[in-house]
């Protein structure tokens, strides 16, 4: 991507992420360009990105707007992250460096830190924490293209999963989990990464609902 492309998307996408663009907003190619000072080609390559990443959804005579997910959509992607990232996680113990854990050690610990501040710009920062997190995890597995779909999968999770709505009970449980999955990836035991991993990621379907 260019440049200004690059600063399109990361518009569109904190946008987004942030809330102040919602499901089924229209993307106004015209008013984004004049806010952030570039031209309207750049914006339209942002949001073909943003169309294959799952943000967005761009419909014939309708324009691109904010992906809307149905509960049924959320569930089926639930279940194919937990799959997946097991996976991911299993391979990840058998392969994860002292610098991977070191990582993963710290953003568990930035995650924590917010959640203990507990104003909502804090708690929302968790989601691009927590998606470092995870996809830091799936890295370490050495696979390119389990780290692409992965990617891909989580990013309607990111856009509807809100930790500024979490309970404080939810909340400290997603941090627990991060601290055994570390657990499970340091003890090089696949058998106990892949299992924390699905369970940690089927658990967010109870907060989806709610």
């Amino acid at each position: 991507m260019t440049s200004s492309t690059d600063l399109a998307y990361a518009h569109i996408k904190s946008a987004i992420m942030s809330g102040e663009l919602k499901a089924g907003d229209r993307i106004k190619e015209e008013l984004i360009a004049e806010k952030i000072g570039v031209s309207r080609t750049p914006i339209r390559h942002a949001i073909q990105k943003l169309t294959a990443q799952g943000f967005v959804a761009t419909l014939h005579n309708s324009g691109a707007r904010v992906a809307d997910w149905s509960s049924q959509d959320l569930e089926e992607i639930t279940a194919m992250r937990a799959l997946l990232e097991g996976f991911g996680a299993g391979i990840a113990a058998r392969k994860v460096k002292p610098e991977d854990m070191e990582i993963l050690r710290d953003l568990a610990a930035e995650m924590e830190a917010a959640a203990a501040r507990g104003t909502r710009e804090s708690l929302e920062a968790i989601t691009e924490l927590n998606s470092r997190f995870h996809m830091a995890i799936i890295e370490a597995s050495g696979n390119r293209r389990l780290a692409e779909v992965i990617g891909n999968l989580a990013h309607p999770l990111l856009v509807q999963r809100r930790f500024s709505g979490f309970s404080p009970e939810r909340l400290q449980r997603s941090m627990n989990h991060h601290r055994e999955i570390i657990d499970a990836l340091a003890s090089g035991s696949p058998e106990w990464a892949t299992n924390i991993m699905r369970s940690h990621i089927l658990s967010s379907a109870v907060d989806l609902e709610t």
